[in-house]
C-alpha cells in the first residue's frame, strides 16, 4: 500500500520535491507523533505525505496528488 503510494508520487513529482515531501513527512511523524509515543499507520503515513504534498504545492506550484 504505501509503496504502491510512493512509487506513484515518485513518477508525478520531479525527484526533489520527492525527497522534499518525505523530508517534511519524516519530519512531521518525529515531531507531531513519535514525541507523544504515538505509532503511524501505514494509511496515517499517505495521509501526511499527501497533507505534505498539498502544503509543497502551494509553496511553489508542483503536481497535485
Amino acid at each position: 500500500m504505501v509503496l504502491d503510494f510512493l512509487k506513484q508520487l515518485r513518477a508525478k513529482v520531479s525527484q526533489e520535491d520527492y525527497k522534499n515531501i518525505l523530508d517534511m513527512t519524516i519530519d512531521d511523524i518525529r515531531f507531531n507523533r513519535t514525541s507523544f509515543g504515538k505509532k503511524t499507520s501505514p494509511g496515517e503515513f499517505i495521509e501526511i505525505c499527501k497533507r505534505c504534498c498539498i502544503a509543497l504545492n502551494r509553496c511553489n506550484g508542483g503536481v497535485r496528488v
